[in-house]
């Protein structure tokens, strides 16, 4: 649960700290290992989700956040997209909550607005933490009528 609160505070903490910026990756110029070691902890969530088929999202990120936007700016984009389709697709056909999936696919086109690389990050890291949230909460809920 703390991974995924983790992922909403991060997508506050830095618009708040810094203004908004045209994308999170943009972030890297004003708090470069700051913004790697943040964006590292992200991928950790989801690695503790501990289900296989989010590997690929994670190690995108990690990939996000060691190769920037600055130094590496294709490297960068080709793994931000492979996350962002990667969690989409995986939501998407979820057996239990596949709504996360399709309500990211409609964010898309975020894409195509002023702006909009950064809201839509804003909102798929909603909906990507919202969905891990209710496996944790189902999990709890499972947990304890076991005990």
């Amino acid at each position: 649960m703390i991974a995924c609160l983790y992922a909403i505070a991060y997508i506050v903490m830095w618009p708040v700290m810094f203004g908004i910026l045209p994308s999170y990756s943009s972030y890297y110029e004003v708090g470069d290992i700051y913004f790697t070691l943040a964006t590292s902890f992200m991928a950790l969530g989801l690695w503790l989700h501990k289900d296989l088929k989010w590997t690929v999202p994670a190690y995108a990120l990690v990939g996000v956040a060691l190769f920037n936007c600055i130094d590496w700016p294709t490297l960068h984009n080709i793994l931000a997209v492979i996350f962002f389709l990667s969690s989409t697709y995986i939501m998407f056909n979820d057996k239990r909550y596949p709504m996360h999936g399709t309500i990211s696919i409609y964010w898309y086109v975020l894409l195509g607005l002023h702006n909009g690389v950064f809201w839509f990050e804003v909102v798929q890291t909603l909906i990507i933490s919202t969905f891990h949230i209710r496996y944790v909460l189902e999990w709890m809920r499972v947990r304890t009528e076991k005990e």
